[in-house]
């Protein structure tokens, strides 16, 4: 016999987004092609039912590195669908891979604009952040482990490009 899913409704706002760093690392700006290396980390306040989700992006030429950019984007979510997601067994809460990637894909979308923003305000010519797809990185739900304290909890590095 097939078992259903139990369907949740897990609502949540972005509460925060935040521009951890932006750095120019050489005084001229090279010409040509840049490699871009990105990754994705999520932690998480659990008493106060809170993700975050940062975005580092590393922009290189010749292996030497010329920009970074971190940002980070706050979610808080509603009590019932929080619950929702808590696991008894294991005291953890588990996100699910969907709405991982959709958070990833928020972050995303915020550190593109920063990143247009702040290049036009250096006077650095345009930088692009290429099409990135959280589907592809985070395969795997999220499992949230329980905080006292309402300390925050890194579950380390969650997809790296």
């Amino acid at each position: 016999m097939e078992q259903k899913q139990k369907q949740i409704q897990v609502r949540f706002r972005l509460t925060d987004v935040s521009q951890l760093q932006f750095v120019k690392l050489t005084n001229e700006w090279p010409e040509g092609e840049m490699q871009i290396g990105n990754q994705l980390q999520f932690s998480s306040q659990t008493e106060k039912r809170v993700v975050f989700c940062t975005a580092s992006f590393e922009y290189k030429r010749n292996d030497i590195t010329q920009l970074m950019l971190t940002v980070r984007t706050t979610f808080e979510f509603e009590r019932e669908g929080w619950s929702a997601m808590y696991q008894l067994q294991g005291d953890r809460w588990v996100l699910p891979a969907g709405l991982v990637q959709h958070l990833a894909d928020i972050t995303i979308g915020a550190s593109r604009g920063i990143l247009a923003v702040r290049t036009e305000e250096a006077g650095l010519p345009k930088q692009i952040l290429p099409l990135l797809s959280p589907a592809q990185m985070i395969r795997d739900n999220l499992a949230l482990p329980r905080q006292v304290g309402g300390a925050e909890a890194a579950t380390g590095p969650v997809a790296k490009a």
